[in-house]
């Protein structure tokens, strides 16, 4: 990739978010939307359809559309975080398990995987302090 395609791709994901926040404002009608989509250079027509569907959905259920730095953060393949619902339950079978001290904060700093993953060797009783590397 050279420096102006970098450019290029960076500045199509701003507008397309742009864009979608526009949308699924109700600011931008579904003809208003392609349109500007094949200005930047988005044209595709299948894409654009599911697209236009997956914002339709997103638009009438009140849900707003991903910001960049959620998208960025995907497309990057940084690990999704431990959900407030994993960490609470994680408490929850560290102390019924009695498993000693909790460090609250170590666990917010678990992956979605890696909570589900202690999950379930909790619940299976298969848990072992010593393959993790926060002690819990």
């Amino acid at each position: 990739m050279t420096p102006l395609s970098d450019a290029l791709t960076a500045a199509q994901r701003s507008a397309l978010a742009a864009l979608e926040k526009a949308y699924v404002a109700g600011r931008l009608e579904p003809d208003a939307m392609i349109s500007a989509l094949e200005a930047v250079g988005i044209s595709d027509p299948v894409d654009t359809a599911f697209l236009l569907a997956s914002l339709d959905v997103l638009r009438e259920w009140g849900v707003a559309a991903p910001t960049m730095s959620e998208r960025v953060a995907r497309e990057n393949g940084e690990p999704k975080k431990a959900t407030e619902g994993q960490v609470s339950y994680i408490i929850d079978l560290l102390k019924k398990g009695q498993h000693g001290p909790l460090a609250e904060q170590d666990l917010r700093a678990l992956s979605f995987e890696q909570a589900s993953t202690l999950i379930d060797s909790l619940k299976g009783g298969s848990y072992d302090a010593a393959k993790w590397d926060v002690p819990f």
